[in-house]
């Protein structure tokens, strides 16, 4: 009796650690279609196809009791690209950078539906010509790492 219990909460157990898990995004599906919820900021993705890595080094030589040392250091990082890449009033191509570093662009309906968007919201105009990002909250259905767009605010 006792190892069936053990058995039995073994699911339940494994549905409260997965629960724990506070993601931007949510999941529904509905007959064929899956919508899914993410927070993420703007941006313009033809900038950000342009501005995928970053790459440093630095050398530095030293010397000391007569030896002479040279290091070497290089770093590679992905650029944050919602900063380097914010939206314009010129911007025709969008995306959006999750907060995790994920990003995804939008169909080219879906492009078009931003742009009224944009040009009708005070607050991301004011935004943009002050160069700052534009933080949303995207519903759409994904096919892959592009969104149809479902509403934006």
């Amino acid at each position: 009796m006792i190892k069936f219990a053990a058995v039995a909460m073994i699911p339940l157990l494994a549905g409260f650690l997965c629960a724990q898990d506070q993601q931007t995004t949510r999941t529904e599906t509905h007959s064929s279609t899956t919508k899914t919820n993410w927070n993420g900021t703007l941006v313009d993705a033809t900038c950000q196809s342009s501005h995928s890595e970053h790459h440093e080094s630095s050398s530095s030589t030293s010397t000391e009791g007569g030896v002479t040392t040279r290091k070497t250091e290089s770093s590679h990082s992905e650029t944050n690209r919602d900063a380097d890449c914010p939206v314009t009033t010129t911007t025709t191509t969008f995306g959006f950078m999750t907060p995790d570093g994920k990003y995804m662009r939008f169909d080219e309906p879906s492009n078009t539906r931003i742009i009224e968007s944009v040009k009708s919201n005070r607050e991301w105009s004011r935004d943009m010509n002050d160069r700052k990002p534009i933080r949303v909250r995207v519903v759409g259905t994904p096919n892959g790492d592009v969104v149809v767009l479902d509403s934006i605010r």
